[in-house]
């Protein structure tokens, strides 16, 4: 059964689970910091740019400390969204985190690159998916009537327009996030093909097919997926056949998780996080439409146990 409890368990394993990745042996020398930093600036705006290899300069000296203080801070925000009394100060600690990681560490989430900002590659960023999840599953006190999402602050109807602008923001970079640089379907081989250095073999065959496929019908096939979104985003903002549109949503995430993210390159090493796929698996849950006798119990009389319910 779909709680808000234990879809806030679930974002806390994960944050536990980047945690363990931010504590890997890699990840404590000066090489990453230079590295994945420097990486997040290439192809952005000038000012974009500056300001992260600004903020390279200045972790570098003590790249080792500052990891240290990175992964325990995803440490105390996993354990702290596994407790319930410690759910909320949890999730402010992980908003404060978000913007900087999303600002600097992602750059922006790529959105402002030619490749990066693409949804195989993890539209809009994992890092600002963690925050948008942590609000949507933001305690109230409130029942979960009709979905999780009722019982945060933005209700049912405010999470499906938020997943909705997420979708709609899908659907234009899988059709112009080269910007008039490059095609869809050179956005889409440039995703597939930049993971694949130290995974295993079966991953790079399975890029290298998804990659062939690509380059023989990739601009079509890319127009597909934005339809399929913008479909995705309608349907779950109009409240009609919104089952159907989240679990083609799943299908369509873990896919891109697959092939473009390649499980976010943990099998690779190196990795900070799971990326994107994951995230938008548990976001669809908070909007995923709950049972109807559920919905009804939970909107009978309170007043009077004995009273009957709405059935």
């Amino acid at each position: 059964m779909l709680t808000q409890r234990r879809l806030q368990v679930a974002l806390g394993l994960i944050w536990l689970l980047d945690a363990g990745l931010q504590f890997q042996p890699y990840m404590f020398s000066r090489r990453f910091v230079a590295n994945f930093l420097a990486m997040n600036a290439m192809f952005q705006p000038h000012v974009v740019a500056n300001v992260i290899l600004d903020a390279t300069k200045f972790l570098l000296p003590h790249a080792a400390a500052w990891n240290t203080l990175f992964a325990v801070t995803q440490l105390v925000i996993g354990v702290g969204l596994l407790w319930r009394r410690t759910v909320r100060a949890a999730l402010v600690a992980s908003f404060a985190w978000v913007l900087g990681v999303w600002a600097i560490g992602e750059g922006l989430g790529g959105l402002l690159t030619p490749v990066m900002g693409s949804p195989l590659a993890g539209f809009p960023g994992a890092v600002l998916l963690y925050g948008l999840l942590g609000l949507v599953l933001w305690p109230t006190g409130r029942p979960e009537r009709y979905t999780v999402a009722d019982a945060g602050p933005l209700g049912t109807r405010g999470a499906g327009a938020l997943w909705a602008l997420l979708w709609f923001g899908a659907a234009v970079e899988q059709v112009g996030a080269g910007f008039g640089q490059l095609s869809p379907k050179a956005v889409m081989i440039s995703v597939i093909v930049m993971n694949e250095a130290n995974e295993p073999s079966w991953l790079v065959h399975l890029d290298q097919l998804a990659a062939g496929v690509t380059r023989s019908i990739g601009n079509p096939i890319a127009v597909f997926f934005a339809l399929v979104e913008v479909l995705i985003g309608v349907l779950v903002l109009r409240g009609h056949q919104t089952k159907k549109a989240l679990w083609v949503a799943i299908a369509l995430s873990v896919v891109f998780w697959i092939v473009g993210q390649d499980f976010g390159g943990v099998l690779a090493g190196g990795a900070t996080d799971l990326n994107a796929g994951p995230l938008y698996v548990l976001l669809a849950l908070s909007v995923y439409p709950l049972s109807v006798d559920r919905a009804k119990d939970d909107l009978a009389p309170a007043a009077n146990p004995g009273s009957p319910s709405l059935e």
